[in-house]
């Protein structure tokens, strides 16, 4: 059996990455070797030592997992292009001058996408274009829910969800947005036709979700060509990239 790949974690002291650093017992081809994060520096967090982030990555890094802030994705992903190491993120809220440099670092490495790496919600995605393609004229609403410490609103998953009904009936669909108490997270979305109602719904339980999915998410972009990809891709999808 060949050694595992080894992965660093950005963000790492963070309530995902404390997540992810939990469930990573469930991967064997990679290996979170190296965990950072800028304010935590020598805490020990699921037997892994918090590192101060580097300026530069060590040697053997095959890919780079960024689940810190907005404002330091462009940072690490500079890191992660100059070790030609993968990269994958789920920070929220990313302002469009580094998405499209992460969509041009796509052309040296793969590059991974997303806010929101529950599988489930990913299926929710393609279920609620397909429903409103087939009901047009229904009128439609989302609901999401998060807790109140969540900062950006709407959601970027409630944001997604509105791009999946957009691309299949060119039309915009109203949020609303409620924060209150310790939810994870809960996206819905209803349509309302004559004489019935569908509602379609993701309850997120636990970051647990999120966290085995981005792992899962890790391992298949690690054998992955240069290019930018979504949850969808990794769900064989064939989801908007």
């Amino acid at each position: 059996m060949s050694e595992p790949a080894v992965v660093v974690l950005f963000g790492a002291a963070g309530k995902m990455g404390r997540e992810i650093l939990r469930q990573s017992w469930r991967e064997d081809e990679l290996s979170i070797a190296y965990a950072y994060d800028s304010s935590h520096a020598g805490e020990l967090v699921e037997k892994n030592t918090i590192l101060a982030p580097p300026k530069s990555l060590p040697e053997d890094v095959r890919l780079v997992m960024d689940f810190s802030a907005a404002n330091s994705v462009q940072s690490h992903l500079d890191l992660a292009l100059d070790q030609r190491a993968a990269f994958l993120t789920g920070v929220t809220a990313l302002p469009q001058e580094v998405l499209n440099e992460l969509r041009a670092a796509a052309n040296e490495i793969p590059v991974l996408c997303s806010p929101n790496m529950a599988a489930g919600m990913h299926v929710m995605f393609k279920i609620a274009a397909l429903t409103a393609k087939s009901l047009p004229n229904y009128e439609r609403h989302i609901l999401e829910i998060h807790h109140t410490e969540k900062k950006d609103s709407p959601s970027g998953t409630a944001l997604r969800l509105a791009d999946s009904v957009r691309d299949a009936v060119k039309d915009e669909t109203p949020i609303t947005s409620l924060r209150m108490g310790d939810v994870t997270g809960e996206h819905r979305i209803t349509f309302g036709g004559p004489g019935e109602r569908i509602e379609i719904i993701h309850h997120a339980d636990s970051r647990a979700v999120f966290a085995v999915g981005a792992l899962r998410a890790a391992n298949w972009l690690l054998h992955k060509s240069p290019g930018f990809y979504g949850m969808g891709d990794v769900l064989e999808l064939n989801d908007e990239r």
